[in-house]
């Protein structure tokens, strides 16, 4: 039964680092709530919008006011209401989250951003469903399988949290994808990527661009929640993946620090299976792999940063 245990605890461990990064940024993204709104006015129940805000840096045109003011929106959130307050919850409907990366950690660490109410999400992601992801994605059955992950969230959410406004790309991030996935400017873009190479050329990108980023790192086979920390890039010293992005950030680019990361300072659980690297020559796992336990921490840590 111990044993068991274990084995669950590894694979919920990514959907526990989602959700922390996710109230992470919720409470640290600056207030989009226009001071001109008298808040008073704004009863939930009501139908009647005295006010209108733009949603996140986007400005799409949708209101954090006015989801607030739907009926069925405002008891799908009541607890989330409860929880933050009337005006952080208004700062997350308003807000304008990407993810990228959209496995263990990534498909979790959205599906609670949308699940809090974030007003729009863009989901971008390279690769298809398979069977052996359906043991830690947050959202995908058999039938999703060979379904593009990023498409995949999208049909799902649709059901969950209509209102929300979810783009999904099929994408690489590289350079030449780096204008239609960050322009728009977001409110807050969450790094769920598995590879040193493409997470580096991201968050050297949004440090370029001024963009506020979270960035998961070393999760593989952990369990122990109490061992998962946010610092600073520089202080991550004792995890391995959050090391190599580092020197890769300074040598390559220059930067030194000021991102934020979630990581675990615990040592894995168990060694990774074989993997063999797009060359087709036996690889590292560590240099791609970035397990569940990270997705939940993601998670609450974009909503602390949000509200």
């Amino acid at each position: 039964m111990e044993e068991k245990l274990k084995s669950l605890a590894l694979v919920g461990g990514g959907a526990l680092l989602g959700a922390a990064s996710t109230l992470f940024l919720l409470k640290l993204l600056p207030r989009r709530i226009s001071n001109q709104c008298d808040k008073k006015a704004i009863e939930l129940n009501d139908t009647t919008v005295k006010c209108a805000i733009g949603l996140g840096n986007g400005n799409i045109g949708m209101t954090g006011l006015s989801l607030l003011a739907d009926e069925i929106v405002s008891e799908q959130l009541t607890r989330n209401i409860q929880f933050f307050g009337l005006d952080s919850q208004q700062k997350v409907t308003s807000s304008y989250v990407v993810v990228i990366g959209l496995g263990g950690v990534g498909s979790h660490a959205a599906s609670m951003l949308l699940r809090s109410g974030v007003g729009k999400l863009l989901l971008v992601d390279f690769d298809q469903v398979s069977l052996s992801s359906l043991n830690r994605h947050a959202v995908a059955t058999r039938a999703d399988v060979g379904i593009p992950k990023a498409e995949c969230l999208k049909k799902h959410f649709s059901s969950i949290f209509p209102e929300c406004q979810v783009d999904a790309k099929v994408l690489l991030y590289d350079v030449s994808s780096e204008e239609e996935i960050l322009s728009g400017n977001p409110d807050f873009v969450l790094d769920c990527i598995d590879n040193i190479d493409t997470k580096v050329a991201l968050l050297a990108a949004c440090v370029r661009r001024g963009l506020k980023v979270l960035s998961a790192t070393g999760a593989g086979a952990r369990a122990d929640p109490t061992r998962i920390r946010v610092a600073d890039l520089r202080e991550s010293t004792n995890d391995p993946l959050s090391r190599s992005v580092r020197h890769r950030l300074r040598k390559d680019h220059g930067i030194e620090g000021g991102i934020p990361v979630v990581f675990s300072l615990e040592k894995p659980k168990a060694k990774l299976l074989p993997f063999r690297g797009p060359s087709g020559e036996e690889d590292n796992p560590s240099d791609y792999q970035v397990r569940m336990l990270a997705s939940y921490f993601c998670s609450f840590k974009v909503l602390c940063l949000i509200t």
